[in-house]
């Protein structure tokens, strides 16, 4: 080997790291991307969950039980817009009614569904 060579990297290989570094961050950046996506789809679930566990305990809280049938109405929760859809039907036992809340986005697509069970106030 010769002393008086210089080390060092060759313009290639320099170009080579670059590239490889560039695929590696773009990677990154896309799986960053759809982390946040994800978080705020999260959050919308998770608001129109409670939207719906909201409806329902007030239902609770009410002195007479709901009628049958289905209601439709709008919720505002944490800065989002939903729709709400109560659907309460009657069970076998005619003291007992089941009822399904359902909440849905802007663009019509089911969030969230929980069902909750009420038995007749005495």
């Amino acid at each position: 080997m010769n002393p008086s060579r210089q080390r060092g990297l060759t313009l290639l290989e320099v170009l080579v790291a670059l590239s490889i570094f560039a695929l590696a961050a773009g990677a990154l950046l896309k799986i960053v991307g759809e982390h946040g996506r994800h978080a705020g789809q999260l959050e919308l679930r998770y608001f129109a969950q409670l939207a719906a566990q909201n409806h329902l305990a007030n239902l609770h809280l009410q002195p007479s039980w709901p009628a049958t049938g289905k209601r439709t109405r709008k919720v505002e929760l944490a800065g989002h817009r939903f729709t709400l859809t109560e659907q309460v039907e009657g069970t076998d036992n005619p003291d007992i009614r089941r009822v399904t809340a359902r909440t849905t986005g802007d663009d019509g697509r089911l969030l969230s569904e929980l069902q909750a069970f009420m038995g007749a106030t005495p």
